[in-house]
């Protein structure tokens, strides 16, 4: 299993993370840390993508992971999550599959939440996670209220993930 991962877990950093210049050896070694925890998330969330919702994940190759993760503004105590992985057995069509993120994933990402808001700064609420097969990985934050924490149920924003990534892919 390790083998499937091996791309991802020396893969490329976040581009977004490495236009970062900070002006203080302080502030520097905070943003590495951040880059660091996200890097550690990454790995973790794609350890997590075996366990799937429905069936057994088998000799399926994964080519693209996301996660909708929402957090309770309070003391991160509340959480949900959407994570799906679009995977394809060798000589098969593209699934679209749910998968569960593990204890310790979720730990990891209220970590990351933690060190990106020390103090008085409001912590993210809601992260969308997405990780490419080539190990390129983007982070995006938001600090409105959480959609399905606030009793939007069908808030599923990643529904029809395999039908946006094939059309992105065709619009290359």
């Amino acid at each position: 299993m390790f083998e499937r991962f091996k791309r991802l877990l020396g893969g490329d950093r976040n581009p977004s993370a490495d236009s970062v210049e900070p002006k203080k050896n302080a502030v520097r070694s905070v943003a590495g840390d951040i880059v660091e925890l996200q890097k550690n998330a990454v790995k973790s969330v794609a350890g997590d993508i075996v366990d799937l919702q429905d069936g057994d994940w088998d000799d399926r190759e994964w080519v693209y992971i996301a996660v909708n993760h929402e957090v309770s503004p309070e003391e991160g105590g509340r959480s949900s999550t959407q994570a799906r992985v679009l995977a394809k057995k060798p000589g098969g069509e593209l699934e679209n599959l749910g998968f569960r993120l593990s204890q310790s994933t979720k730990q990891r990402l209220l970590v990351l939440r933690d060190a990106m808001a020390p103090g008085a700064v409001d912590p993210w609420t809601v992260l969308d996670l997405t990780i490419e097969r080539s190990g390129h990985y983007d982070f995006n934050f938001s600090y409105t209220p959480p959609p399905r924490l606030n009793g939007d149920l069908l808030h599923a924003p990643l529904s029809n993930l395999l039908e946006r990534y094939l059309t992105k892919r065709a619009d290359r």
